[in-house]
């Protein structure tokens, strides 16, 4: 019938639980590992959960920062009380590292306490470590030689725990949950990674971090297609400039670069938050195994760019 065509229909995610990683609330998370400056994302997690308690969903929170973790969870409550009519969302929060083997399986322990299906996951959570060396074409053989090493052995491992090893551990620690839910279609048992524009482009050298999402895109192709008995799908998001705790507003940050795009700003909720819930509805689930660049066209301008055709 004509009704299933509207977009209360097609949209519709009410009732549905929810887990989303990395959404405390944006906080100063710059540090000094050694003689490295790292960034930790922190603000899209937030949107998409805003997102899903406007439009009646349940969510499960996870975070390593318990501050910014209460702070989303009191944002949220906020906003659950203000919705039209009785909102019965759930928030539910689990402070936790998930770059830690230890902390993944703690995580799905509890929401396995807690679940018997899950309707869709999102693995917001992700960290970027930035040289503290740059080399500029022209410069010597030495200063090359000390920009390519000032990304420290550390810093690799560190994000391919958080950026690739996480949502690979979790998705499978969840899997139950996840199939359980796929089997009653409309969307549900939706797993959605977080990959970059950085994955297929060579304009900046932040090496770990380009190169964990380059896996990032490969492992979505991987676990849909072994997946794909049950249709747990999983695809990735791969946003552009979008304010976060990697992005801060800080004159230095990428986000001063988000004017040179096509759309000539950077992202924002309703950018971040409507391709999340056409993923993880009924709109969205005739699509696994793909990464969707929902970036303003960077990588249109962007110098290197080896692959666009996602």
């Amino acid at each position: 019938m004509e009704s299933s065509l509207r977009i209360s229909s097609l949209f519709d995610v009410a009732g549905r639980w929810v887990v989303i990683t990395g959404a405390g609330r944006i906080r100063p998370l710059d540090n000094e590992m050694g003689t490295l400056l790292i960034r930790l994302a922190s603000g899209i997690g937030r949107m998409l959960a805003k997102g899903c308690i406007v439009n009646g969903a349940h969510v499960i929170l996870v975070d390593i920062n318990e501050n910014a973790l209460s702070d989303t969870k009191d944002e949220l409550d906020r906003i659950s009380v203000s919705q039209p009519g009785a909102n019965t969302s759930q928030i539910v929060t689990f402070n936790g590292d998930l770059s830690t083997e230890v902390g993944i399986n703690g995580i799905v322990k509890r929401i396995k306490s807690l679940r018997t299906y899950l309707d869709a996951l999102f693995h917001c959570a992700g960290i970027r470590y930035t040289n503290q060396i740059t080399y500029t074409p022209g410069e010597s053989l030495n200063q090359l030689e000390a920009a390519t090493k000032s990304a420290p052995y550390q810093g690799w491992e560190h994000t391919f725990r958080l950026n690739v090893l996480a949502p690979y551990y979790l998705t499978a620690g969840l899997i139950s949950l996840l199939g359980n839910a796929a089997a009653e279609g409309e969307g549900r048992g939706c797993v959605v990674l977080f990959s970059s524009p950085a994955s297929v482009h060579n304009h900046q050298f932040v090496p770990a971090y380009q190169t964990s999402k380059a896996a990032v895109d490969h492992l979505v192709r991987i676990l849909a297609a072994e997946f794909a008995d049950f249709y747990i799908r999983v695809n990735a998001l791969s946003p552009g400039i979008v304010p976060s705790g990697m992005t801060p507003n800080d004159g230095k940050s990428n986000l001063r670069l988000a004017h040179e795009t096509p759309a000539k700003r950077p992202g924002n909720e309703e950018d971040m938050v409507g391709c999340a819930l056409w993923l993880m509805s009924k709109a969205g689930s005739f699509m696994d195994g793909k990464v969707i660049r929902n970036e303003g066209g960077r990588l249109l301008i962007l110098k290197g760019v080896t692959s666009n055709s996602d």
